[in-house]
């Protein structure tokens, strides 16, 4: 009688394994699909904006006078070299790290260490 009970709850719970199943599912495709339309919403907000801005003559103006350096006509343009910061060189990442060409055999051995132990 037991087994009887068991098979019976056993087939009565498998008749809600399959709709819970998908219904997980469905609710996982609507968290995506409703983050996807919060990204969406934003970036029609930014191009919005951006539309809005592209309309301003004096955005337009200042636009291209720092990404392209066109100017108005009839005015005179000077380029001074050699300013701080126009040649700033990258700064590494680590202090104790070498550069790729200049690598000593304790630098590589290091490095062999610190892959093996990871």
């Amino acid at each position: 009688m037991r087994l009887v009970i068991l098979v019976l709850v056993l087939v009565g719970a498998s008749f809600y394994v399959a709709p819970l199943r998908a219904f997980f599912a469905q609710q996982d495709r609507y968290q995506h699909a409703a983050e996807a339309l919060r990204a969406a919403r934003a970036d029609n907000a930014a191009f919005d904006l951006q539309m809005q801005l592209l309309t301003s003559k004096t955005y337009v103006a200042q636009v291209a006078r720092a990404d392209s350096m066109l100017v108005p006509p009839d005015t005179q343009v000077f380029v001074v070299k050699g300013l701080p910061g126009d040649d700033v060189e990258p700064v590494a990442g680590s202090g104790t790290a070498s550069t790729a060409g200049s690598l000593s055999v304790f630098d590589r051995v290091e490095d062999l260490w610190r892959t093996l132990l990871r």
